[in-house]
């Protein structure tokens, strides 16, 4: 199924699995706006090469979004898909854990997505009925592992919200999940102990692949139906 004449927002697609996503969803056919913070350059060059749009966003400043949104009603006058993949991932130890710490986790990975979403629904409803939200969340977060405490709470959080939403917007918007396994360390995470890691959890089944990761963001937007629950018990799409 080719996507003519949709357009899909990625948020932190410039890079990592959200340029996996971007690429898929070009490959589709949607016409692809890929939002970038820190990679400007990366963001801008995959933009270029899949044919579609880079532009900044900052997901701690909810100040910014009517603006953003507005931005994409005079560029498209539409969209059709929202994948909300952009996540910090910062190594915070329990006795390192500050307010400022806190809430820069919780403001991109939780508030952000949330205050986005709500910004950009007018825009969402311009659709068929069949537009959709899609959240990346993290099938191992109940792990709380120590050193990313906040990350973990703020990943676990991430169904209960999607789940609330999809009470709340049907209709007009359906409204998923995709829970990756370990496919990308953190930054600077040691790559032998990554490989350690992984290997420990090898029997454990999920997505493990960016790849992955995009063909299941793919098999959320071609669904079609409101209630469609597709669940391969391995970090799926639900």
């Amino acid at each position: 199924m080719r996507a003519r004449g949709k357009v899909a927002l990625v948020t932190g697609g410039s890079r990592r699995i959200g340029a996996a996503i971007s690429r898929a969803l070009a490959k589709a056919g949607y016409e692809v706006v890929l939002t970038y913070l820190a990679s400007a350059r990366e963001g801008k060059a995959l933009a270029a090469r899949i044919g579609g749009s880079a532009v900044s966003l900052d997901l701690s400043r909810p100040s910014t979004f009517g603006r953003f949104a507005d931005r994409l009603v005079r560029k498209f006058g539409r969209l059709d898909l929202l994948v909300h993949n952009a996540a910090v991932f910062h190594r915070t130890p329990v006795g390192e854990i500050s307010p400022a710490t806190w809430d820069a986790v919780f403001a991109v990975n939780l508030r952000g997505p949330l205050l986005l979403t709500r910004a950009l629904l007018p825009l969402l409803r311009k659709g068929r009925g069949d537009a959709g939200i899609l959240f990346l969340g993290d099938a191992n977060a109940f792990e709380l592992w120590p050193g990313y405490l906040p990350y973990c709470l703020s990943k676990l959080a991430v169904p209960p919200l999607a789940a609330g939403l999809r009470k709340a917007l049907p209709p007009d918007v359906r409204v998923g999940v995709v829970r990756p396994g370990l496919v990308l360390p953190p930054d600077r995470f040691p790559a032998k102990r990554w490989e350690r890691l992984r290997a420990s959890m090898a029997a454990r089944r999920g997505i493990r692949t960016p790849e992955g990761v995009a063909r299941a963001v793919l098999l959320f937007a071609r669904a079609g139906s409101y209630n469609r629950r597709t669940d391969h018990r391995q970090g799926g799409v639900q």
